[in-house]
């Protein structure tokens, strides 16, 4: 009897353990539908999260969440869940399908009505050749007849309705022949937006012959009855996000604000409805663990033949490592005398994740999957900065205000472009690099021509001179330039000229004779040859910089700027 009942919890137990670890086709299958409720979006990738809610009994149960794109990774599924009752997960797992291709009539016929626009371009184009030969005919004809009609004027004396009957017969060829060339064009343009439509829908058709579509199965048990709710989450690629930046400042301001946006697009197949969507710095594409230097040998070449499989490796894996680095770099109404508070910019949640930041937007967005852009506040932030002007005369005749602006914030500012709003007023396009906390940094707000720049030559005098040496002759040129900066604001004005003189790498080239008028303030000692004057210009101030220099080089060398 103790016998039996041991062989009996033997059979049971395993009976169990047979059903937990059954596989899914042992286990009721039911099909949920689902919605996307958040999605992080990464610089080329997105990771989506999926939420269905089911009714279960107890028990073992696979439940399908299909209808998905076929690019999801396999390795990036994860699964949790709620219930009334406890619920068990066993894992999740993604089966994909071929689809068959779609609509073959619909392709057959846009491959024929293609065919047939082609065909009515071409007559378009025969029929422009025409009349283009037309009008050179008629053209022909008008010129001789107006010389013919000047001596029939002296020897025949033409009547003058036989003249205005030549000349309106010519008009209004001319006139026929043009207007049926714009009308050949007309058509022409309209033919091609059809033959645009047409090849684009074609091209999606074709493309989703070779698609895939993909259903995530979940494997769990339900202890009881009662309602489950699952949350899945996968990447797939066919989304990206970069930040865009406004910088807003005042002449005589001592702060910059910096507005950050992401611009957000996405063609995934998925469509984003009201979904938290958050956006992510960090590069899932890039493996986070550092490659392993190994040992460099050198070895005498030997026949190709003997070391093929070698080379191709190494290749291979030298073509592997530059892919991984690759990744890592790779309007208003009026509103009368109504008293209006201004509107505050919302602004996204920061979360630091180690190295990543994560921005999850103030309110639920939509994206659609057609690669449109979406754009979306993030953060402002209003920095520190040291407005001044800089100017390069010999380079351009404008003053820029340039901002020194320290990131006095703990993020790290990408890379991208700046929209520059000086004064309220739109001014121009700039752009930051990577930029992290505390780091001081360079915005440059446009030009402004209230300071006036002004650089003109005074002297070139050239002499040739025989004078002993290799080269025997040598030529001199003799340089002069004069510059003047005036401040035409009602402001005080910070200005930094930065000028230069050549620098020779020969030593028959020689540079002498170097005057400076004032002396500069500074030179550069990474920029051999550049010099910096720093002014302080009152309203209406004006400054004049001379500039002079010889150049001294035999007559046989040709003398190039580097």
């Amino acid at each position: 009897m103790i016998q039996r009942k041991g062989l009996m919890r033997g059979w049971v137990g395993g009976l169990l353990a047979t059903l937990v670890l059954a596989p899914a086709g042992w286990a009721d299958t039911l099909d949920a539908e689902s919605r996307i409720v958040a999605v992080t979006v990464f610089p080329d990738r997105a990771l989506v999260t999926r939420r269905a809610d089911v009714k279960l009994s107890n028990g073992i149960h696979a439940v399908r969440i299909a209808s998905l794109p076929g690019t999801i990774e396999s390795d990036s599924l994860s699964v949790k869940g709620s219930g009334e009752s406890k619920v068990t997960l066993f894992g999740a797992r993604l089966v994909t399908t071929q689809l068959e291709s779609p609509q073959p009539t619909r392709i057959k016929e846009l491959e024929d009505q293609l065919t047939s626009l082609n065909d009515r371009v071409r007559q378009l184009q025969d029929v422009k050749a025409v009349l283009e030969q037309e009008r050179k005919f008629l053209n022909s004809i008008q010129a001789a007849s107006s010389e013919q009609i000047g001596k029939d004027l002296i020897t025949t004396q033409p009547s003058v309705a036989e003249v205005e009957r030549l000349l309106a017969f010519l008009d209004r060829a001319l006139t026929d022949t043009y207007q049926k060339s714009l009308n050949a064009e007309a058509q022409q343009r309209e033919i091609d937006k059809q033959i645009d439509r047409l090849k684009r829908e074609l091209a999606q058709l074709r493309g989703e012959a070779s698609k895939q579509q993909a259903a995530i199965e979940v494997d769990l048990e339900a202890e009881g009855p009662g309602r489950v709710g699952l949350e899945v989450s996968y990447r797939l690629p066919g989304a990206s996000w970069q930040p865009l930046y406004e910088a807003r400042a005042a002449a005589d301001a001592k702060t910059v604000e910096l507005v950050m946006s992401g611009l957000v697009r996405q063609r995934t197949g998925e469509e984003w409805d009201e979904v938290i969507l958050s956006l992510s710095t960090a590069r899932p594409a890039v493996h986070g663990r550092m490659p392993e230097i190994q040992p460099w040998w050198l070895r005498k070449m030997e026949p190709m033949a003997r070391f093929a499989g070698d080379k191709v490796a190494r290749k291979a894996s030298h073509l592997r490592a530059a892919y991984e680095a690759a990744g890592a770099r790779t309007a208003s109404p009026e509103l009368g005398e109504m008293v209006m508070d201004e509107a505050v910019m919302a602004e996204a949640a920061v979360d630091t994740k180690g190295p990543a930041v994560v921005f999850t937007l103030p309110k639920r967005e939509t994206v659609s999957s057609d690669w449109q852009p979406r754009k979306a506040a993030i953060r402002s932030h209003t920095l520190p900065a040291h407005l001044a002007y800089e100017v390069t005369p010999r380079l351009s005749p404008f003053a820029y205000l340039r901002a020194k602006v320290t990131n006095e914030t703990d993020l790290v500012f990408l890379p991208g472009e700046v929209q520059v709003f000086l004064d309220g007023a739109f001014v121009g396009t700039s752009s930051v690099d990577l930029i992290g906390p505390t780091e001081e940094f360079d915005l440059y707000l446009g030009v402004d021509e209230r300071i006036r720049v002004e650089r003109k030559p005074l002297k070139a005098k050239v002499d040739v001179s025989v004078l002993p040496g290799v080269h025997g002759r040598l030529k001199t040129i003799d340089y002069e330039f004069l510059t003047t900066i005036e401040n035409r604001r009602t402001a005080p004005a910070g200005i930094t000229v930065i000028d230069q003189i050549p620098v020779s790498q020969h030593d028959e080239i020689k540079i002498e004779q170097v005057v400076f008028e004032p002396k500069p303030t500074a030179s550069d000692p990474e920029k051999p040859g550049v010099h910096r004057w720093i002014l302080e210009l009152p309203p209406g101030g004006k400054q004049a910089i001379k500039l002079s220099y010889r150049l001294k080089h035999p007559v046989d060398f040709a003398v190039e700027e580097l």
